[in-house]
């Protein structure tokens, strides 16, 4: 009785196909001391390499070494800086729930029925002073002229109305406030509101205040103190 082997013999083949080697474009500190020792393995005993060579060699080696040790050492680092950044503006942030704070703001947000007022600081004083409010498509909703006003703290209120008096749905709203001076000069303005922070919430991996229903960034936060009502 015969046997085919024909199967077998196939399978045979096919199983001692070595596999596709991974390589790798970078030399790392082992690769090279791989290629050093190679060389030095299979150099002519005759013309042995020339010391100078294998001393730069090795110098080499241990330059790559401190350059990725020195590498991996500054990446700890920076990650546990970060991790301690992090957990610094965490607590600061757990912190200020139920206080009183003040903030850089641009974009704020209108209550039902409510009103929003904002803080302009003024570099020096002015003789005419504007504000103006945009819709979240960026639409004018309300322009209004506050006239000349000290330098400092002024705040100005919008009173939930457009140009024509009608009262705008709630939502998000950009204010921006422009100055200038009795020769028309612009006048710097640093706008700032105030709030009680209610909560937090966590956007982009970052941490906010919830002041009313505006999420502030810590980073635009200018001072926190105590509620005003606060026994």
């Amino acid at each position: 009785m015969s046997i085919d082997t024909t199967t077998t013999t196939s399978v045979s083949q096919t199983t001692q196909q070595p596999a596709d080697a991974q390589g790798s474009d970078a030399l790392g500190k082992d690769e090279f001391l791989k290629i050093l020792t190679a060389q030095l393995a299979n150099q002519d005993p005759t013309a042995p390499m020339d010391s100078n060579a294998f001393v730069a060699q090795l110098a080499q080696f241990s330059a790559l070494e401190q350059q990725q040790n020195t590498n991996d050492t500054l990446t700890q680092m920076l990650a546990l800086q970060q991790s301690s950044s992090q957990t610094a503006n965490e607590s600061v942030a757990v912190a200020a729930v139920g206080k009183e704070a003040s903030f850089n703001a641009s974009q704020m947000t209108l209550s039902a029925g409510g009103t929003i007022s904002v803080n302009a600081v003024l570099a020096s004083p002015a003789a005419d002073v504007t504000m103006e409010v945009d819709d979240a498509n960026g639409n004018e909703v309300r322009r209004e002229s506050f006239g000349a006003l000290a330098a400092g703290a002024n705040t100005l209120t919008w009173d939930g109305l457009d140009d024509s008096g009608a009262v705008q749905a709630p939502g998000t709203y950009t204010v921006q406030v422009s100055a200038t001076d009795i020769s028309g000069n612009a006048v710097s303005v640093t706008q700032q509101s105030c709030g009680l922070v209610t909560g937090l919430t966590f956007q982009n991996g970052t941490t906010q205040l919830m002041i009313g229903n505006t999420p502030v960034s810590l980073s635009d936060v200018i001072s926190i103190q105590q509620a005003s009502n606060s026994q």
